[in-house]
């Protein structure tokens, strides 16, 4: 018992210490722009108001950068704003989505279009087309280690785009 409460504050200093980004990587608040206030945005200004302002800021390279990390908060504005992009922002917007399957595939499926649509359907976000064979490795083991009833088809849909493509050329598009 005094052993377990003298090894309590490290354990709990150890834990705190593992949840930390590590030293050098970007923080939302070094970015200038947060996902909230760019949700609040979308909401109040709408989608091609919000498009406007990304562009005048030059702020596409942070958000995509914030998608590819994973940022659940990131990934979610994603489908809102694609629809109102020109081709090439939807393009890398895809990409960083793709980046982020391994690291955040609950988040990513949530954006996946559950008919499978040609902007954010599985074959479009889930093709190993273009990424490297390490990345398809871990999508297919991030994508199969959700177990949510309210993804299952998108996560159906993905499982089945990483299988069918066999084809990866060891190199990853940055996305940025």
């Amino acid at each position: 018992m005094l052993l377990a409460a003298l090894l309590a504050p490290t354990i709990g200093l150890t834990a705190l210490a593992a949840s930390l980004p590590p030293a050098g990587a970007p923080t939302e608040a070094g970015m200038g722009l947060s996902a909230r206030a760019l949700a609040r945005q979308l909401h109040e200004d709408g989608a091609d108001a919000t498009i406007k302002a990304l562009d005048e800021r030059k702020a596409w390279p942070q958000l995509r950068r914030a998608v590819a990390a994973g940022w659940s908060g990131w990934i979610e504005l994603v489908p809102e704003l694609i629809t109102h992009t020109d081709d090439q922002t939807t393009a890398r917007l895809r990409t960083a989505l793709r980046l982020a399957l391994p690291r955040n595939p609950r988040a990513v499926l949530a954006a996946v279009d559950p008919g499978n649509g040609p902007l954010l359907g599985a074959g479009a976000l889930c093709t190993p087309h273009g990424m490297t064979a390490h990345w398809r490795a871990t999508s297919i083991r991030a994508v199969s280690d959700v177990h949510d009833i309210h993804l299952a088809h998108q996560a159906a849909d993905c499982q089945a785009a990483l299988a069918a493509g066999s084809t990866v050329t060891g190199k990853a598009n940055s996305g940025t």
